[in-house]
């Protein structure tokens, strides 16, 4: 009885002096500041090079395939700093890659700013859909969303 009075003291005690949210510090202020401008464009080209690039080295070391995208079409920005001001900016994107084996899939990729080799440059996360084929953003790449 003790016991559950305490539950209870400590539930009410906690509602009505309200629970404080951290304070949020924009990513811009901070003391080693991300700008969000460093994040390039979703149809940039060095974006679209490195993502050919990583997709290629994946099928090539994992899966012992000559798999290559070939193209990116209909690329279009979905999210650009979904996670609120605080965070690292990224930018979430979309296109429908055409691939080598004449196929078309739809991509979904994530830039990150300064997440590449020790920070100088943007970082790549992507997923090709009917090729994810460890399910590491299943189902259908929903994973590499916002």
């Amino acid at each position: 009885m003790l016991r559950r009075t305490g539950f209870a003291l400590c539930f009410l005690l906690a509602a009505l002096t309200g629970a404080s949210a951290r304070e949020q510090v924009p990513a811009e202020e901070r003391i080693y500041p991300y700008s969000g401008l460093k994040t390039p464009g979703c149809d940039d080209p060095a974006v679209l090079s490195r993502l050919a690039s990583r997709f290629a080295e994946k099928e090539s070391t994992y899966w012992q395939s000559s798999l290559e995208i070939v193209a990116v079409r209909q690329i279009r920005t979905v999210a650009f700093r979904p996670n609120g001001l605080d965070l690292i900016p990224r930018r979430y994107c979309r296109g429908v890659a055409e691939l080598s084996n004449h196929r078309v899939s739809p991509v979904w990729y994530v830039l990150t700013e300064e997440a590449g080799m020790a920070g100088h440059s943007f970082g790549i996360q992507f997923c090709v859909a009917a090729y994810d084929r460890q399910w590491a953003y299943a189902p259908e790449c929903k994973m590499a969303q916002p």
